[in-house]
């Protein structure tokens, strides 16, 4: 059964989605932090070049053989730093905000680093804003962006779970190669080729993971689970295995395909996307079989 029109539509500078070929499976991918399209009327205290260092950059690319597969590929176009779609919608920091901010705030260990919905910091101790940002503006960016993104992940895979009775959501990510300033883990720590997060085995069911794991492995990567990414709002509000709604992320190194200080691919860039066919191409043959 083909996807409606209606969660193929775009919605330009906040989203599109990338419809998959027949016949359509279980999976569904996203990529909710490659956008770097600054949206109208943002202006920030840096250029935008420090705006979209935050970014998974080419990661929406990397998976974008997702529809050969049969599953459709979702993609914000707008930068995480702007208005991170995988923090909770109450995941604010008011010390942003100017004003009494009107709505129930449920901080976490994210906003208190100053990347909460939307970032305090574009990168390191470096404000994004010049000053404190208005409750209007905040309101916008969730109206805009947030409620959109979500609902129509959501829709995805609603629809997917009816057709299937089941659905294998893929939330995914890059990484720097070094932990920072900003991230959970110390600043200067050497990350794995790929990060797999099911937040401690909670999200996914266990066999999908270890074969997502295995097919990485295979190719040569090296792989840790929920270290230091465990899967964020994306993957907590989706997944319900004992509900048949298995949902896991996946992190890939920066350093494997691109120069994280010029942003620009590296040589590497092919054979990476190359091999993240065969992953992907392993886990459609693993909806298959169960």
């Amino acid at each position: 059964m083909s996807l409606p029109q209606t969660l193929l539509d775009p919605v330009p500078g906040t989203l599109h989605v990338l419809a998959p070929e027949p016949p359509a499976g279980p999976l569904v991918f996203d990529s909710p932090h490659s956008g770097l399209a600054l949206p109208e009327g943002f202006q920030p205290a840096v250029d935008a070049a420090m705006v979209r260092r935050s970014s998974d950059t080419y990661v929406d690319e990397l998976f974008s053989a997702a529809p050969r597969i049969g599953a459709p590929l979702l993609v914000a176009e707008f930068p995480r730093s702007y208005l991170d779609v995988n923090r909770a919608v109450d995941d604010v920091d008011v010390s942003m905000i100017a004003g009494d901010w009107p709505h129930r705030t449920r901080p976490s260990a994210a906003s208190e680093r100053g990347m909460g919905l939307a970032w305090k910091y574009a990168w390191g101790d470096v404000l994004m804003h010049a000053g404190p940002i208005t409750v209007a503006e905040m309101q916008h960016r969730i109206t805009a962006f947030w409620h959109p993104y979500h609902t129509r992940l959501k829709a995805l895979l609603d629809h997917t779970h009816r057709t299937h009775d089941r659905v294998y959501h893929v939330n995914c990510h890059s990484m720097p190669a070094f932990g920072h300033k900003l991230s959970p883990d110390p600043a200067g720590t050497a990350r794995a080729d790929v990060v797999i997060g099911d937040r401690d085995g909670t999200s996914c069911d266990p066999a999908f993971v270890d074969c997502l794991e295995g097919a990485v492995r295979s190719l040569g990567y090296s792989v840790k689970r929920n270290e230091p990414f465990k899967g964020a709002e994306l993957v907590r509000a989706y997944s319900d295995p004992a509900q048949g709604r298995h949902s896991v992320q996946i992190e890939l190194n920066r350093a494997l395909y691109m120069d994280e200080a010029t942003r620009e691919k590296s040589p590497r860039f092919v054979s990476l996307q190359r091999d993240l066919v065969k992953v992907m191409e392993a886990l459609r043959d693993f909806t298959k079989a169960v």
